[in-house]
C-alpha cells in the first residue's frame, strides 16, 4: 500500500492533539464511471470517519452503505493512504493527525437513496451522488479545482488517489 505523508510544518506525532481515521472508496462500474458525491460545496469520494469499535474494512462497508445505499464487500485492503499532520484542522487551531485509507470497488449496483443514512451536515448541505467517466476524471478534477467548485485540498487529494490508482491498476479492469 502506498502512503503519502503531508507534513508542511514538520510536526511530530507528539505534537498532535488527536487523531482522525477516515476511509474513502473509488466505486467503479462496468460503464467506465466513478461514483462521487457532492456535499458541503465540494466533490468527494464516498466514505467517512472510523468509529472506535470498528476496523477500517468494517468502516468502509458501513460508510458506503450509509452514503450510497450500496452493499459492498471488501475483496482487498486499501491500495493507498494519505497521512496529514495538520496544524490547524479545518480552521479549529487544533493539531490533528489525519489518516485516510482508500479502497477500490467494482459494482453496477445503483445508489439506493432509501437505504442511505446521512448525518446532520450531509442533510443540511444537500448531499447528492453522480457518476463521472473514468477517462474524464482527471480533467473533471482539474477543472473543478480551477473554477473553485472543489476544495483545493480535497481536489489535490483526489488527484493523488486517481494518479496512484492508474499507476497501480492501469485504469478500469
Amino acid at each position: 500500500m502506498k502512503e503519502i505523508v503531508i507534513n508542511e510544518k514538520q510536526l511530530t506525532k507528539e505534537d498532535m492533539e488527536s487523531e482522525v481515521i477516515r476511509v474513502k472508496g473509488l466505486i467503479l462500474n462496468s460503464q467506465g464511471k466513478i461514483l462521487i458525491a457532492h456535499n458541503n460545496n465540494t466533490y468527494q469520494l464516498p466514505g467517512g470517519h472510523k468509529d472506535d469499535n470498528e476496523t477500517i474494512d468494517e468502516c468502509i462497508i458501513r460508510e458506503i452503505k450509509e452514503e450510497t445505499g450500496i452493499d459492498l464487500e471488501v475483496a482487498e485492503g486499501p491500495f493507498m493512504s494519505i497521512v496529514t499532520y495538520d496544524h490547524d484542522y479545518f480552521g479549529t487551531g487544533k493539531k490533528v493527525l489525519s489518516s485516510i485509507y482508500y479502497y477500490r470497488f467494482f459494482s453496477d449496483e445503483e445508489p439506493n437513496m432509501s437505504e442511505t443514512k446521512y448525518d446532520e451536515l450531509e442533510l443540511a448541505t444537500d448531499f447528492n451522488l453522480f457518476y463521472v467517466n473514468f477517462a474524464d476524471f482527471d480533467s473533471f478534477l482539474q477543472k473543478s479545482i480551477d473554477d473553485g467548485s472543489i476544495d483545493k485540498n480535497i481536489g489535490r487529494e483526489m488527484l493523488y488517489v486517481f494518479s496512484e490508482y492508474n499507476n497501480l491498476f492501469g485504469g478500469i479492469e
